[in-house]
């Protein structure tokens, strides 16, 4: 533990929105104190852009208690310790660190290993502290807190929660930013599949939405042995890729204008075989009610993708209950970034995990081009590096 000066650094800063996040790249500093009891301060060298951050980034000032601008979001750092607050025992100064989301550890759920639906999981993680960071030239203060970590600045002050100790799981920073991506996105996809769904080999996925949450289920139902992974998304490139990371069909939406007759084209390339799991990432109403519709019998919907505020879907229950259809959400992959990064890991050293395949770098000078580049497909995942 140290009590170093406050240091200036680079930042990603979130101002209110208008209507589409407003981000500035800006200096920070950190106040002059040392970490505190179980955090760590780490030094971010890169960290992904995940579309909780724009949404979140989309959110008025005046939306709930606690919830204000400027803020600096960011969920998918990592980095190397540079400070250690009093009781951390799960890493050291100059370790090499993966970052993911934060839990109280202590609630019923926390205590059920239900870490993902912790009944203090929007004030860790979604409203954020003040004063963890300040304006540079300002001094005016900057909430952090995002995700327990504000990947979205050069260093930050993160809870020991969020922190996984990846310094014997690694060759080289160059694939420690690479790695990005597995603290939200493709731990999400891959872990509905694993742990939230519980594929077995007979099995047939539909997953729809190919980003980097999306493709980790892909992956994942190739991992798992799934009779069948079906793709869908409106991106012909990324049906390709789908195809080469593990799917057996896909269905382009965009054949058949927006909406698409997605029912009919999941029951012809599968030539009438029951759908058992749907992994659902867009959020988007027509695709929701459409895979409700596609799914067989006693089937598992799992929603992944967040609609925006107010929305609702119609379903008939007599069908729901008649067909035994179940519709969940699900967060996180139903885990924690200490149990299921190391998994990732290793599929990515067996080549079931090429996250090179779709992981794209940026410097955090172009951090509006990158979000702009995932929101119109021409870049699955984006990776700014510090």
């Amino acid at each position: 533990m140290s009590t170093q000066s406050s240091y200036e650094y680079p930042a990603l800063v979130s101002y209110e929105p208008n209507p589409k996040p407003v981000w500035k790249l800006e200096k920070v500093k950190i106040p002059p104190k040392a970490p505190g009891d179980h955090q760590v301060k780490v030094r971010l060298v890169a960290t992904g852009i995940c579309h909780s951050d724009i949404i979140v980034g989309s959110v008025p000032g005046n939306a709930g208690p606690g919830f204000s601008y400027p803020r600096i979001l960011g969920h998918e750092g990592v980095g190397i310790v540079e400070e250690v607050g009093s009781g951390v025992t799960t890493t050291k100064v100059g370790d090499k660190v993966i970052l993911s989301y934060n839990y109280c550890g202590n609630c019923d759920l926390c205590r059920d290993n239900k870490q993902p639906y912790c009944l203090q999981w929007v004030a860790l993680n979604i409203v954020g502290k003040p004063g963890l960071f300040e304006d540079a030239k300002s001094g005016e203060t900057v909430t952090g807190g995002f995700f327990g970590q504000s990947s979205f600045a050069g260093a930050s002050i993160v809870s020991e929660t969020s922190v996984v100790n990846v310094t014997n799981l690694i060759e080289n920073d160059n694939e420690l930013r690479l790695f990005a991506p597995l603290g939200c996105g493709v731990m999400t996809g891959s872990g509905a599949v694993l742990n939230g769904a519980e594929a077995k080999t007979h099995d047939i996925v539909m997953v729809t939405g190919l980003g980097g949450v999306g493709l980790g289920a892909v992956m994942a139902a190739k991992i798992a042995g799934c009779r069948e992974v079906i793709a869908v998304d409106r991106i012909a490139s990324r049906l390709d890729l789908a195809r080469q990371l593990g799917a057996t069909k896909v269905i382009d939406t965009s054949a058949a204008g927006e909406k698409g007759d997605l029912v009919g084209e999941a029951a012809r390339v599968v030539n009438g075989q029951r759908i058992s799991i749907v992994i659902e990432t867009t959020g988007a109403v027509p695709v929701i009610e459409a895979c409700m519709k596609a799914m067989g019998k006693r089937g598992r919907h799992l929603q992944l993708g967040v609609p925006p505020p107010g929305t609702e879907f119609q379903f008939p229950l007599s069908t729901f209950f008649s067909d035994n259809k179940r519709f969940e959400c699900h967060y996180l992959g139903e885990t924690t970034g200490q149990e299921q990064i190391p998994k990732m890991i290793e599929w990515y050293r067996d080549g079931k995990l090429p996250l090179e395949k779709f992981v794209k770098f940026f410097p955090a000078s172009d951090a509006m081009a990158a979000m702009q580049s995932m929101q119109d497909g021409s870049s699955i995942k984006a990776v700014i590096v510090w």
